[in-house]
């Protein structure tokens, strides 16, 4: 019955120095974010899960684009662009999660520098973009 706030509280009373405030971080278990006023037998949290944490105001790190290998990047754009075209499943899978915003926050958080690309968020959050970009001929453009 201990709710997710408990635990983040618990967390970060263990973790003082680098994290004083139970406000700065977010748990994530099975790849979903939990929810605050939710209990761990509501995610089905029990003991020896893993649970993980991630810092709210983590700072971007600079980063130097690396160099993209344009034959590897032409390969799986095309796997992607065949898979979105032949297979309604798959299409209606990809389009599910870009639409769920959990998912797509914890896409957003994974991909250094994605929070601050418009386009690139633009993209993931309209079917008929995200259709048109996976396109491997849109690779050059």
């Amino acid at each position: 019955g201990c709710s997710i706030s408990c635990l983040k509280q618990l967390i970060t009373g263990k973790l003082q120095e680098s994290v004083p405030d139970p406000e700065l971080i977010d748990l994530i278990y099975c790849g979903r974010k939990l929810r605050d006023d939710q209990t761990l037998d509501f995610y089905g949290i029990q003991s020896g899960s893993t649970v993980h944490v991630l810092r709210k105001s983590w700072p971007e790190p600079d980063q130097k684009p690396e160099p993209v290998d344009k034959a590897a990047a032409v390969r799986e754009f095309r796997v992607l662009h065949t898979a979105l075209h032949s297979s309604p499943a798959y299409r209606d899978a990809v389009f599910k999660m870009l639409g769920n915003k959990e998912s797509l926050d914890q896409i957003i958080v994974a991909t250094p520098g994605l929070s601050s690309d418009p386009v690139a968020l633009g993209v993931l959050q309209d079917k008929d973009l995200f259709s048109v970009f996976a396109d491997p001929s849109m690779l050059d453009t």
